[in-house]
């Protein structure tokens, strides 16, 4: 069995465990507290497992194991997953009752809402889970997929990198081959490779295609390190030829205001969540430095409109003539201060300061920017104007809309990310925003807050 085919066994078994998860913790959560009565007992509940195999199946008719079970290749972006994922427990569960209506004549045997909010614990916990699994196969070296990448230049040193970083495409390079079309198809033939991923130039991938499907399965193209608006797109065929419909989101009226409804419910619900820390924190503030207990940083808003972004305050009062004197004493931070606008190790920040930003408590006032209209709790990073020139043609697209509290940088690894990287991510999430994008850039948020993953 190849590693494809392990990595989707690994994932369905997964997505099995935590069907079977959810359903026996909410049936003994309901038992616990008394929130139903039973005819029968909770192992009565064991006659609904043909629900777990019709899951898994769903899953795989939503081309969630990689495309294809039998010959898996590049998996669906994230939030695609997790739009899919939550369709498919959707289906299973309402199918549930269906059956129960059909079979019994009712569904009275049993709890109505023990199958809702099971099927509601699946769809959110389901990417989760799986996350995990690809973690630890990507921490053991398991299930990798083989891959070889054509290609040369900045592009193709960038895709290896991030082939073999991310454990969520699961892809490994076998062998890098360049440029030349019989090299690929001879290195296909040395070590059984079936996938290639291509950012070769269209004139010279179009006169080499003939050569390379006769080797492959699956060829990834990556035709540029350039951001499209495809997470929403399609293939589209006009009398034979082949292309890719892109669809830019943001334009959809209902799902702007979807978004506006979604910050807000979510920012509200978050506040009142986080309000023991806004009773805590300011008292810690005032207990360990002087100075006023929240911090406002001038930003850029949308369309280039100047914010005031609130925070805790984690430095010292002083920091902007601490940040002057040491960019004018020490070269070395000078030149990373200019390169990221930030400090590793920065000496304006409190003791208790580097706790607020390991943890990004530090950021929760920032939800009074959400309720003011200013920002968004997920979209691009709020820059200072200083970093305009890092976005280049770019940055108009980047303020077409409000920054966020959290966005697709941050949960891609946050302060470990590079410059470079972190306007690509800002500029792809402008372009292929969906209201999944923002569910599962907030769940990888939790995570990398949780574990302090890249944080300063």
């Amino acid at each position: 069995m190849n590693e494809g085919r392990v990595r989707n066994l690994a994932l369905a078994a997964t997505d099995a465990l935590t069907l079977v998860g959810v359903w026996a913790f909410t049936v003994w959560a309901y038992r616990a507290f008394g929130l139903g009565h039973y005819k029968f007992g909770a192992e009565f509940y064991l006659r609904l497992w043909p629900i777990v195999p019709v899951y898994v199946a769903l899953n795989a008719l939503f081309r969630l194991y990689h495309g294809s079970v039998f010959h898996p290749a590049a998996p669906v972006a994230p939030p695609e997953e997790l739009r899919r994922l939550a369709g498919s427990s959707l289906l299973t569960h309402l199918g549930l009752i269906a059956y129960l209506a059909l079979a019994y004549q009712t569904t009275e045997h049993y709890s109505r809402a023990v199958i809702v909010i099971s099927g509601f614990l699946a769809a959110v916990l389901a990417q989760p889970f799986r996350d995990l699994a690809r973690r630890a196969l990507f921490r053991f070296r398991w299930a990798r997929i083989p891959v070889l990448l054509a290609g040369d230049g900045d592009l193709a040193r960038q895709l290896e990198r991030s082939l073999s970083s991310d454990a969520y495409l699961g892809f490994r390079v076998e062998r890098a081959v360049g440029t030349d079309a019989a090299e690929a198809v001879s290195s296909a033939e040395e070590t059984g490779v079936r996938i290639l991923v291509s950012c070769l130039d269209p004139r010279l991938l179009r006169c080499q295609m003939s050569g390379l499907v006769r080797s492959f399965t699956h060829i990834e193209y990556m035709p540029s390190g350039s951001s499209f608006p495809v997470s929403g797109g399609q293939i589209v065929s006009f009398d034979g030829v082949g292309g890719v419909e892109m669809v830019n989101q943001r334009h959809f009226r209902v799902l702007r205001v979807e978004k506006l409804v979604l910050d807000k419910a979510l920012a509200l619900a978050a506040f009142v969540l986080l309000s023991p820390f806004f009773a805590v924190v300011p008292l810690l503030v005032k207990l360990t430095s002087r100075g006023p207990v929240f911090y406002r940083q001038d930003r850029l808003g949308r369309g280039g409109r100047p914010i005031r972004v609130w925070k805790f305050r984690s430095m010292y009062a002083d920091a902007d003539a601490r940040l002057k004197a040491i960019l004018a004493s020490d070269p070395a931070r000078r030149a990373e201060w200019e390169a990221n606008f930030k400090l590793s190790d920065d000496p304006r920040v409190t003791p208790l300061g580097r706790f607020l930003r390991r943890t990004s408590i530090d950021e929760f006032p920032q939800l009074f920017n959400v309720f003011a209209g200013d920002m968004a709790l997920v979209g691009p990073r709020p820059i200072v104007r200083g970093e305009v020139a890092h976005y280049g043609a770019a940055y108009e697209t980047f303020a077409s809309v409000k920054p966020g509290i959290t966005g697709l940088w941050q949960a891609s690894g946050r302060s470990d990310t590079d410059y470079a990287r972190r306007v690509a991510l800002d500029v792809h999430y402008v372009l292929n925003w969906s209201p999944w994008m923002d569910i599962w850039i907030l769940f990888q948020t939790v995570y990398a807050v949780v574990f302090m993953r890249g944080a300063r």
